[in-house]
């Protein structure tokens, strides 16, 4: 992730999770790394083309935010990255008409209206369909 580490858990009931850990504020510190912008945004919606937050967890030392886990991780790596290129046209155009229902449900659907504000392909993940889950909502914004 841009501001903290990724890793890859399992629930008691085997459920994969991605828990992504934050640093916390330093003290006289406002910059909280997204952390407060992930839970108010991601808290309050579903969208099947959203990544979804399943809960998180905060104290003096870090900042956890459990999300679902997405197998095929993000688009930029899937793109760029050691699996580079192999992806099919049919496959690429499915995926960005996914990102964008995504995107135009927080600019229309959504009250407050919300603006992701970093939309790029580091930030579409992938489940295990390859189906796309717009994520990072630590720059967003409500209208």
């Amino acid at each position: 992730g841009g501001f903290g580490i990724v890793y890859k858990g399992v629930m008691p009931n085997g459920e994969q999770v991605a828990v992504k850990r934050l640093p916390a504020m330093s003290r006289g510190s406002s910059h909280d790394h997204g952390f407060n912008a992930e839970i108010q945004t991601l808290g309050r919606i579903r969208h099947r083309h959203i990544v979804r937050l399943l809960g998180f967890c905060s104290n003096h030392e870090t900042n956890l935010l459990v999300y679902e886990y997405m197998p095929n991780g993000s688009l930029g790596e899937m793109l760029h990255g050691k699996k580079g290129g192999h992806l099919h046209w049919d496959t690429r155009y499915k995926i960005a008409l996914e990102a964008a229902k995504g995107l135009c449900y927080l600019h229309h659907d959504c009250s407050p209206l919300i603006l992701h504000r970093d939309v790029k392909s580091n930030n579409i993940l992938l489940d295990s369909n390859f189906e796309a889950h717009v994520a990072d909502f630590g720059l967003a914004k409500f209208l």
